[in-house]
């Protein structure tokens, strides 16, 4: 449990259940006493066992592959930990690999851990929820939200451009972006602390869950977009400011229409309202005036039958730096504030139709259609 630290309670918890059910599977279901009597075959059953929950129904891939990691991590810890004083049956290395990726263009060399799949497959996802969301329609997204949310505009854009979860924007702070300057004053990037969850949050009475961080980190912009997030931010404190919410260091950046601190329920209702109500129908306008319909058809069909969810900002993060960035997976995983450099490995992979979908994808928003119209 030594990384889950700087991790939050919801996290921990689950790290706790994913290592508690192991071990009750070696007391019920093995003749094991101790955790270094475990051989990788030991291991490998209970992976097997791990793909059913208590109701005979499958976990879904995300979950498996996330507790997978736990247990993994774990006994690679108690391995390092207890090697020199017990006869352990696995070796720490058995149960995750190094792989040493060379970037010839800057002379560079990254060593990047996966963990051990163990020969064992993770269950097949019934379901991918469609969260593409195409460069081109963010800028329509951020153009309506900025003319009808401009309280939300900025969160969209930090989850967008830095890849902050909804529950984490809503626990951002008015001191909590930091722009970090060169000499002659130059901005040269923007981070965000997300060490601690919000003050204003800690006695939280609501019944609303106010949103949580999932991992407690100082997350930086990515460069391609300090300044705009520059330009946001210093719009957003004067619409705090001219409205007289509190904007000092301690106060929520985000709140709602009272003055209070928004909570994540709210913010994730109204980026919807603001998808369905402003966003797809001015998407349908402008494919239509552009000559575009029929090419961005599948994705305005597929938007009405089920909507992406907040979650999409994040996504889109990711898809950028992928096909645009065209980052590896390990720096990949830094930029979004990761833990598992496997989790990121299996997104690229289970993604890999979307990421292509995005790479032919070239729709170009042009503003001026919806001004001439409205």
């Amino acid at each position: 449990m030594v990384k889950g630290e700087l991790l939050n309670g919801k996290t921990l918890s689950y790290k706790a259940y994913a290592v508690c059910h192991f071990l009750n599977y070696l007391l019920k279901e093995t003749d094991i006493n101790f955790i270094h009597e475990c051989s990788l075959k030991t291991i490998r059953d209970f992976l097997k066992h791990l793909k059913m929950q208590n109701d005979e129904k499958q976990y879904n891939r995300d979950t498996w592959l996330r507790y997978r990691d736990y247990v993994v991590d774990f006994l690679i810890h108690y391995y390092t930990s207890n090697r020199d004083a017990l006869p352990f049956k696995y070796k720490g290395e058995e149960l995750r690999t190094l792989t040493i990726v060379k970037d010839k263009k800057h002379h560079k060399k990254a060593v990047i851990s996966h963990n051990s799949s163990m020969h064992v497959s993770a269950p097949k996802t019934t379901h991918k929820k469609n969260r593409i969301l195409i460069e081109g329609y963010l800028e329509l997204l951020l153009y309506e939200a900025k003319k009808y949310e401009p309280d939300i505009t900025l969160g969209i854009a930090l989850g967008a451009y830095a890849g902050i979860r909804e529950g984490e924007i809503v626990n951002i702070c008015c001191g909590s972006l930091k722009t970090i300057r060169k000499s002659f004053g130059m901005l040269s990037g923007i981070e965000i602390d997300l060490t601690d969850k919000a003050k204003y949050f800690e006695n939280w009475k609501g019944k609303i869950d106010p949103g949580t961080i999932k991992k407690n980190r100082v997350q930086k912009v990515y460069n391609d977009f300090v300044a705009d997030i520059s330009e946001l931010h210093d719009t957003h404190i004067k619409i705090m400011e001219s409205r007289g919410f509190d904007t000092s260091p301690d106060a929520p950046l985000f709140v709602n229409k009272q003055g209070n601190p928004m909570t994540v329920q709210t913010y994730s209702d109204r980026v919807k309202t603001l998808f369905y109500e402003r966003f797809l129908p001015s998407l349908k306008i402008a494919c239509e005036k552009q000559g575009k319909y029929v090419e961005n058809a599948a994705f305005i069909e597929t938007y009405e039958v089920e909507y992406p969810g907040a979650h999409m900002f994040r996504h889109w993060f990711t898809m950028y730096l992928i096909t645009k960035a065209k980052l590896t997976g390990g720096e990949i995983m830094k930029w979004r504030g990761d833990s598992s450099q496997e989790s990121m490995n299996d997104y690229i992979h289970e993604n890999a139709d979307l990421i292509e979908k995005y790479r032919e994808s070239s729709y170009t928003f042009q503003s001026q259609i919806l001004e001439d119209i409205y």
